[in-house]
């Protein structure tokens, strides 16, 4: 029997109901939020359905995402995800070499650009699997950085599933920073709100919007042997100077970037992975080294 680890996330009347105290008071602030409390309890109902169907369905594991860091991951030969992009990109952070699936636990209102599955074909490709069927897996590249500090410290960010922000502490202060491609070269300085490095799986969403001509696709394919970066909202004349406006960046290149700045760099939108970028302080991202396995299809 092939074994699955499901990781649960918490729908959003769950966290409100933490965050607020009662659901009293979460009422009254959906009520300021255009009445928002209909539409929030019912993906909450299907969220909670779908979930009970699949636990009556699929013998598993079945944790909540708070408990991920501290499971013997080992013992499964899947990784299930269920709930949104964003959690499907945190729960990828601990698949290793393991297969993951993105199975999405509200199909009726979340589009899911990085989850292949619903819960109805969930079930019937993990039956498949049972059977001894073989998935179909795609091989996503991620990217990792590595800081070096001015006093002498190294510190590594940890491979990204998704997008890289490089920004100024304070978000409404400019940021400022030198940049180049492939380790060698002249150094350009650039001023902007922030430099956007996305991944394939990064590229449909934020990276893509960042965009100056939102009719056209600048996705690129999740298993791509490169990733990009995008200047965020630069000047009206850099817009036309900068050679590294949105460059491109292959397996045997780097991209550096030198702070200039109060600056801080995060993966993949997750606070704990949130790291000082100081004036003097050297970022240089690659592709990593090891891909993620992801299951498409059974």
């Amino acid at each position: 029997m092939k074994r699955f680890l499901v990781v649960v996330k918490r729908t959003k009347w769950e966290r409100d109901l933490i965050r607020y105290g009662s659901a009293e008071t979460a009422r009254k602030v959906y009520a300021l939020q255009n009445d928002a409390y209909d539409r929030v309890f019912a993906s909450h109902d299907r969220q909670k359905a779908n979930l009970e169907a699949l636990q009556a369905a699929l013998p598993a594991r079945y944790i909540n995402r708070s408990e991920l860091p501290f499971v013997a991951h080992s013992e499964y030969d899947f990784l299930v995800s269920f709930g949104g992009d964003n959690h499907f990109v945190y729960v990828s952070h601990f698949a290793d070499h393991k297969p993951l699936l993105g199975l999405n636990s509200d199909p009726a209102t979340s589009t899911g650009a990085l989850l292949y599955f619903a819960p109805d074909d969930f079930l019937a490709a993990a039956q498949k699997l049972q059977q001894g069927a073989a998935p179909r897996i795609e091989e996503w590249t991620r990217v990792e950085g590595t800081l070096d500090y001015p006093d002498g410290r190294r510190l590594r960010t940890g491979p990204c599933t998704s997008e890289i922000t490089v920004r100024s502490q304070f978000h409404d202060y400019i940021s400022r920073y030198l940049i180049v491609v492939g380790g060698q070269g002249e150094l350009e300085e650039q001023k902007c709100s922030g430099l956007l490095i996305a991944t394939g799986a990064g590229s449909t969403g934020w990276y893509r919007n960042c965009q100056t001509r939102p009719d056209a696709d600048y996705s690129f394919p999740k298993d791509a042997p490169f990733f990009r970066a995008i200047v965020r909202e630069p000047g009206m004349r850099a817009r036309t100077s900068y050679r590294y406006l949105n460059p491109e960046v292959s397996e045997k290149e780097e991209l550096r970037v030198i702070s200039e700045m109060d600056g801080e760099i995060t993966v993949d939108a997750n606070p704990d992975r949130t790291f000082d970028f100081p004036p003097g302080c050297v970022a240089a991202f690659r592709l990593a080294k090891d891909r993620l396995h992801i299951v498409h299809s059974v």
